[in-house]
């Protein structure tokens, strides 16, 4: 499918409404916490035209209208936030350009990332922030420049998000002059969110939430009781469906708070594709593999490691996957931990991960999802933050092509995704790709409070398997 069919154009025809899962994680918004930024970071070889940056800008949020809206909830109908055209979107808001004191280099670029990660975004404004930071030094060598890009993860998974990357990143240095020129999207003639809407959609949504409004506060005023016992079988649906811990937490992970540290790791990906091959795995089974290896050295150098680690892991669901917002579901496992045989130890987790995968029913996951936007934001919140403390380690991996690609000129020479800590302790997302993979990594600072012995000991963890 060539770029002009993707986008553009067909691009205006997205969902408006959220789905559940993409309100849920914006409704967690209000938590610190909770919060669910992606953050992408690129290594450029030579610092872009900014003119030709912003005008690359513009043109994205024109094959994109995605770029330019912003969720909001109709009234009446708070389980609901649609997806509306920002009346007042101006390029300047989300582009800006850096230069951090000299000598800045890998560290200083990853404390502004950190910043970035913890962030609240303007509710006002459409959810995304693109800085270029210039005048870097990385591993002993000038790095002329660097990419940071962040939205909401409401606006698109991992997939979705690299879809859109690579089909609006250049193939070329010099710029394209055929590429396809989609007008200014059409902004709502005034800022109601019903306006952005059809007509049938709005008022079907206005329709609903009076009678939902009108059912509700009749059954309160005159049924008192019946409320409470509804909201408590509500709740507790919820609670028979929810994730449980799988297992024993970690207690040298068990600290939270809302301070973000971010690190990253270059992976050699043979020797990960050869070890999953020799042992019938994935590599989804490798990648955490090598992370247990690394969390286990971690735990020892600390005292003794438990037996198992509680691990959630995202599961693609099949079918047409959406141009944006989220569609996964998800598996937590009990993953092996003290087995110091790297080998033994993947057969392990190849072991439970294809038994999880294999009992994931992701009718559950839309139950729940429906039923916690129905919820009062403080109770969905609750039951949001007992869900994140059920694991420790969350892992994604996502992969890409192997082509060379452009921002405004500049070479993009690497890059790596930081992923949130929704209550868990550490996030860590692989970007794999034929050449090599990048694995990024969050880390809840409450959690991991020794994180340049964290880092070496994952990296240890992956030569396991090399």
């Amino acid at each position: 499918m060539r770029l002009s069919e993707q986008f553009g154009a067909g691009a205006w025809n997205l969902p408006r409404q959220l789905n559940a899962l993409d309100a849920l994680m914006w409704r967690c918004e209000a938590d610190p916490r909770l919060r669910a930024p992606l953050i992408g970071l690129f290594l450029l070889d030579e610092v872009p035209d900014w003119d030709r940056l912003l005008a690359g800008h513009d043109w994205a949020t024109r094959m994109v209208p995605r770029l330019r809206e912003r969720p909001v909830t109709p009234p009446l109908v708070p389980a609901s936030p649609v997806w509306t055209a920002d009346p007042e979107f101006e390029l300047g808001h989300h582009v800006r350009r850096v230069r951090l004191p000299e000598p800045a280099g890998r560290r200083e670029l990853l404390d502004l990332a950190e910043a970035m990660a913890t962030a609240p975004f303007d509710p006002n404004r459409p959810l995304w922030e693109s800085v270029l930071v210039e005048g870097l030094h990385w591993e002993g060598k000038t790095c002329a420049a660097a990419w940071l890009l962040r939205f909401h993860h409401s606006m698109a998974d991992g997939q979705a998000a690299v879809t859109w990357l690579t089909s609006l990143l250049s193939r070329q240095r010099a710029p394209r002059l055929d590429k396809p020129q989609p007008p200014v999207p059409p902004v709502p003639p005034h800022s109601s969110v019903l306006a952005s809407l059809p007509s049938h959609l709005g008022s079907g949504l206005v329709s609903a939430g009076l009678v939902r409004l009108a059912e509700e506060v009749l059954r309160a005023a005159t049924r008192p009781q019946h409320a409470v016992v509804e909201l408590t079988r509500m709740l507790r649906t919820i609670i028979e469906l929810a994730p449980r811990p799988v297992g024993p937490l970690s207690p040298l992970l068990s600290g939270r708070g809302t301070r973000r540290q971010l690190d990253l790791l270059a992976v050699p990906v043979d020797g990960l594709r050869a070890a999953a091959s020799s042992a019938g795995a994935t590599i989804n089974d490798v990648f955490l593999t090598a992370m247990l290896g690394g969390l286990r050295r971690y735990h020892e150098l600390y005292g003794a490691a438990p037996e198992t680690l509680s691990v959630a892991m995202p599961l693609r669901v099949r079918g047409n996957r959406p141009m944006a917002g989220n569609r996964f579901g998800g598996v937590r496992v009990a993953a092996p931990m003290t087995e110091k045989d790297p080998l033994a130890r993947l057969a392990g987790v190849h072991r439970v991960l294809a038994e999880a995968n294999a009992a994931f029913d992701h009718s559950g996951l839309d139950i729940v999802t429906t039923l916690l936007n129905r919820l009062p934001t403080p109770l969905v919140l609750e039951v949001a933050r007992r869900i994140g403390l059920s694991f420790d380690l969350q892992l994604s991996q996502i992969p890409v092509f192997d082509r060379g690609f452009y921002l405004s000129g500049a070479a993009i020479e690497d890059f790596w995704c930081f992923g949130p800590v929704p209550g868990c302790a550490v996030t860590a997302i692989m970007i794999s790709r034929r050449s090599g993979a990048s694995v990024g990594v969050t880390v809840d600072a409450a959690s991991v409070t020794d994180l340049p012995a964290f880092m070496s000991c994952l990296a240890d963890g992956f030569s396991d398997l090399r």
